[in-house]
């Protein structure tokens, strides 16, 4: 694929870029600054005269990267009249002549002129040639522009290459006087490299969700889904957490250095929802309600972290946990349904609290944060795994929500109630105990509950639905335990004459809590 123009003799010829003192360097380089994929870089290639006669033929061929830039146009800066010409090669690359400096430009046009025939130049899909070839009447003067080529800068992604180095570089040249003279001509050791670009297609990103119902078992990854918006606000993807609770985002979807808001949702038809909100975590907002401080002076908290005042703010008032909040858990465990307008998780109906990880429910100026931004970067690959976090309002003792660990969310031992301040930090959300409970049944015929717990405790119970009944205890001071016996005794009428009760009774929650926050799991014998 050789072309060749024949000339007469050679004389000596220099190109350089303006700054360069040595004036037998062809240089080139970049006149504007490229900052992300898809600008547009402007190449300039400038003569610089040596001693002598000015050359009146230019002649030389540079090679580029096809994957990392395209050809946009160029601008040619020839004097008037001059006759140019433009060549173009997709698909192939130099072999420059070896145990021969690369930088030795008319030396390597000979080689390609003279002595390497077909072999100076191989097949590479990566690579395009172009040539230019001009010739004047008035010799070009010292720091004349020849051309500008304008490139646009693509993606890397997808291709072989980690950076945009050693994007172009030209592998000879040809410069005569208008005598013929041959001109020598060398060229910089560097190539055109561009470092530190933004955008571009991010790759896979890979989200790792983090709830306690999913470490516990309760829940499945795949109950889990995910949407990632724009800082506009627009969704750009969305997708579901496999079973392990990990999700990768689809190559192409996100870009590199673009901000995203990522959020995690629950499937809220799951019948463990039911058993988010309980008697456990009702001790904890009415032990906050009434104050239960470490001094009687009040303003103080039994809670730990600042979120929990988020979580058990069921009501939505935002005026801080109070009465209201607890009365609300307290009809929703006896299956009451309250007037007001609550926020209680539970199926059918979850509000949810979601956010990265490692500053998920941080506390800074007043405002507890969920902080949902991430930012995909192409020189820091841990930019692409995402952690995420799950929490469920009314949930207040982490029993199907992520419990923080960033150390900005925590409240101060000096504000929290002795009895907690004296255990290891956040012991009692992760602190269970199981205990039995005896199941004793007999075919009566009168349908009631009757309650032996003890004369401090208060009880409830409710017909929730057909076949669903709600029995409990608490006592609001914290004082009272259960008394030790057979606390209830729940007593139905047949409808039809039964021989036993096998079978006929079946328990979906079951659950204490004691005075210090201990969740205790009950086995019924």
């Amino acid at each position: 694929m050789k072309k060749i123009l024949l000339l007469l003799i050679g004389v000596l010829f220099t190109l350089s870029v303006s700054g360069q003192n040595d004036p037998s360097e062809i240089n080139y380089g970049a006149v504007n600054t490229v900052t992300q994929v898809g600008d547009t870089l402007s190449v300039e290639f400038k003569y610089t005269k040596k001693d002598g006669a000015g050359a009146t033929l230019l002649q030389f061929d540079f090679e580029y990267n096809n994957k990392l830039m395209s050809y946009h146009d160029i601008s040619w800066k020839t004097p008037s009249g001059a006759s140019k010409a433009r060549n173009n090669w997709s698909g192939y690359k130099f072999n420059p002549k070896s145990n021969t400096s690369e930088s030795d430009m008319d030396a390597q046009y000979i080689w390609w002129k003279d002595e390497a025939g077909n072999n100076s130049y191989s097949t590479s899909a990566d690579w395009s040639i172009e040539r230019l070839t001009v010739q004047t009447s008035s010799a070009y003067t010292d720091g004349d522009q020849i051309i500008v080529y304008r490139f646009i800068i693509k993606d890397k992604f997808g291709t072989n290459y980690s950076s945009w180095d050693n994007i172009l570089k030209v592998n000879w040249a040809n410069y005569k006087e208008s005598d013929g003279t041959q001109i020598q001509v060398g060229r910089p050791t560097s190539d055109i490299d561009l470092n530190g670009l933004e955008g571009g297609n991010a790759g896979s990103v890979t989200l790792n969700l983090s709830s306690k119902a999913l470490d516990d078992n309760i829940s499945d990854g795949t109950d889990y889904s995910y949407e990632i918006k724009n800082s506009a606000g627009d969704v750009v993807t969305t997708g579901n957490f496999d079973s392990g609770g990990q999700a990768v985002v689809s190559q192409g979807a996100l870009e590199n250095d673009v901000t995203y808001n990522v959020s995690v949702s629950i499937d809220n038809s799951k019948d463990y929802l039911d058993g988010v909100v309980t008697v456990a975590d009702l001790a904890l907002v009415f032990a906050e309600a009434i104050g239960a401080g470490s001094g009687p002076s009040g303003g103080s908290t039994t809670f730990d972290y600042y979120i929990q005042d988020i979580i058990a703010d069921v009501v939505g008032d935002s005026d801080g946990v109070d009465f209201q909040d607890s009365y609300e858990i307290l009809a929703h465990l006896q299956g009451v349904t309250s007037g007001n307008s609550n926020r209680i998780s539970k199926k059918g109906s979850v509000y949810e609290l979601s956010g990265i990880k490692e500053t998920y429910g941080d506390y800074s100026n007043n405002t507890v944060t969920f902080a949902n931004s991430f930012t995909p970067t192409d020189s820091d690959q841990s930019s692409k795994t995402i952690n995420v976090s799950h929490g469920l309002k009314g949930d207040v003792n982490f029993s199907h929500s992520y419990e923080p660990s960033v150390s900005g969310g925590a409240k101060s031992s000096t504000s929290t109630s002795q009895a907690r301040s004296s255990m290891a930090f956040g012991a009692k959300y992760s602190q269970t105990e199981t205990a039995n409970i005896d199941l004793v049944s007999s075919i009566n015929e009168d349908g009631l509950v009757v309650f032996d717990t003890g004369n401090t405790m208060t009880n409830f119970s409710n017909i929730v639905e057909a076949g669903k009944v709600r029995v409990g205890s608490f006592d609001q001071n914290f004082d009272a335990t259960v008394k030790q016996g057979t606390p209830y005794k729940l007593i139905f009428t047949p409808l039809e004459t039964l021989e036993n009760t096998s079978g006929l009774i079946s328990f979906r929650v079951k659950e204490g809590v004691k005075a210090d926050g201990t969740q205790i799991k009950f086995n019924i014998q």
